[in-house]
């Protein structure tokens, strides 16, 4: 497992912050394991996965300008 360190500014609930990014990390780890068995079972290919990435790329900027994110 990778580690990642975090600094966190002086005033902001370190706790809390962990707890956050765990559960986070949890819902990660739950959509990759989900991507990753989709993926067997409809044997999709790379060029597939290429064209899956096109898609959520373009979707997510109509997404990002919507929100200005």
């Amino acid at each position: 497992m990778e580690e990642i360190t975090v600094k966190i500014p002086k005033g902001l609930p370190g706790a809390y912050l962990k707890k956050k990014i765990d559960e986070l990390v949890k819902e990660e780890e739950l959509k990759w394991a989900l991507f990753e068995r989709c993926k067997e079972e409809l044997s999709l290919t790379e060029d597939d996965l290429e064209d899956l990435e096109k898609a959520r790329e373009k979707a997510w900027g109509k997404t990002r300008k919507k929100y200005d994110l």
